[in-house]
């Protein structure tokens, strides 16, 4: 594959077009003489197997601001994001020129991106904060508003240099311009600021005025930027459709579609958490708790750390039952829950109702006598826990928990293992008279 692709960047360079490609882990496999002339400052550094992320350090050193540098890390991700997914191509300022970037994926070994120049950078376009150098078309042809006028988009005419010289009646609605006038030649991101002027300033504002400046620079692909009142809308730029040098802005309001992707993503994570959580506790449920077993266990084995687990059972609890009602013994379980959840708060530590009124309690990094020690500390905190109501009176509720440990060639066997020991050990101390612990022996 490499052998084809060489020929082929070699030949790009006759058509000054820049090319590098990447494997599938966006290391750095071919590039062109073009690609060293575009990106100076990869010349004597690029190499093969080089990550994508070192180029884009290099890229970003040479373009960030002193103030935007400590957020470089950010735009290398970003940057990453956009290579792996991009499905079109998009323009952005380079030096003296304007670029067009395309990337596409070469299946199982990587994508390619390709480079080209498209035109010289006016005078004034290096410096977008004070562009006032050439003249401005101060009106567009009269079949072209029409048809722009038509749109469900709202549409923006720029400059040149970036200045708004018109715009549909869309765009102002979505802006709260009461007419062309009140564009006055300003950038969007002015007109942009002006829409929140009035507004309390929210986080999804101040991201989206980032978001509006790399994208000032570095344009082309579509964003999406935060509106007063919770409305969101769509930008692309379209450049290069205008002989005099003007260009489009499509604006779509997305508001409706981003709610409905809200409210998916909410459902979604409804749903995901109640086929890990016990509707009853809001404990972990069985099956993520042999889920999370299943990853400790083989971390324990790779760390050769300990893994311990209490199991908890309600004694009497049919008795409860029986004599108190059933809401009596959901009560029992949502307290018993709540204990234990306060109580073992241990980053990764995973508290699970188990099945009817037995718990699971899964300890990574935890030996045998401090995971006993925990669980004598959870049945004397249940023991002299008040429950009760003006029906049953004062109820008193204790806990059997069997303790186990599993560590060193223990941790060769499977998760059934510890889950066995620790049910042995959970019946020892039912049969030794409930309301106790018991440790499960090697």
């Amino acid at each position: 594959m490499i052998s084809i692709l060489k020929p082929i960047a070699v030949a790009l360079d006759q058509l000054e077009v820049a090319i590098c490609i990447f494997d599938a882990e966006d290391k750095a496999l071919v590039w062109n003489d073009t690609f060293l002339q575009f990106f100076p400052e990869h010349a004597g550094h690029v190499h093969v197997g080089e990550d994508y992320r070192d180029n884009l350090r290099r890229f970003y050193l040479q373009r960030l601001s002193a103030e935007e540098l400590p957020q470089i890390d950010r735009y290398i991700e970003e940057g990453v994001l956009r290579h792996r997914n991009q499905l079109r191509a998009f323009e952005f300022d380079h030096h003296d020129y304007r670029v067009r970037v395309a990337s596409l994926p070469l299946g199982a070994y990587g994508r390619v991106r390709l480079w080209r120049k498209t035109a010289p950078l006016l005078t004034g376009m290096q410096d977008r904060i004070n562009p006032d150098t050439k003249p401005l078309p101060t009106q567009i042809l009269p079949d072209t508003a029409m048809a722009l006028e038509s749109l469900a988009d709202g549409i923006l005419m720029v400059d040149e240099i970036g200045r708004a010289i018109w715009a549909n009646h869309t765009f102002l609605e979505l802006y709260g311009l009461p007419s062309t006038d009140a564009l006055k030649l300003r950038d969007f991101a002015q007109l942009y600021t002006q829409a929140w002027q009035h507004e309390v300033p929210t986080a999804e504002y101040v991201a989206s005025l980032g978001l509006l400046k790399e994208h000032q620079r570095f344009s082309g692909a579509p964003y999406v930027l935060a509106l007063p009142n919770n409305r969101w809308v769509r930008v692309v730029e379209l450049r290069g459709t205008q002989t005099n040098g003007s260009n489009f802005l499509s604006h779509v309001d997305v508001t409706e579609s981003r709610q409905q992707q809200e409210a998916l993503k909410q459902l979604t994570q409804h749903l995901e958490s109640l086929a890990i959580k016990d509707a009853l506790t809001g404990l972990a449920n069985r099956r993520r708790f042999d889920e999370v077993l299943e990853s400790e266990w083989q971390r324990a084995h790779r760390s050769k750390t300990p893994l311990s687990l209490l199991m908890l059972d309600v004694d009497h609890f049919k008795r409860l039952n029986d004599t108190h009602g059933h809401p009596f013994g959901d009560e029992v379980l949502k307290r018993l829950a709540s204990i234990l959840a306060h109580r073992i708060q241990r980053t990764g530590s995973l508290v699970a109702r188990y099945g009817g009124e037995e718990f699971a309690v899964l300890l990574p990094d935890t030996d045998l006598p401090s995971a006993a020690k925990l669980a004598e500390f959870i049945r004397q905190q249940v023991e002299n826990m008040s429950l009760g109501n003006e029906n049953t009176g004062l109820v008193r509720i204790t806990i059997s928990i069997g303790v186990a440990c599993a560590s060193g060639t223990a941790l060769t066997a499977s998760t059934t293992a510890l889950v066995d020991m620790a049910d042995r050990a959970l019946y020892q101390a039912k049969r030794s008279g409930r309301n106790q612990v018991a440790a499960a022996t090697p």
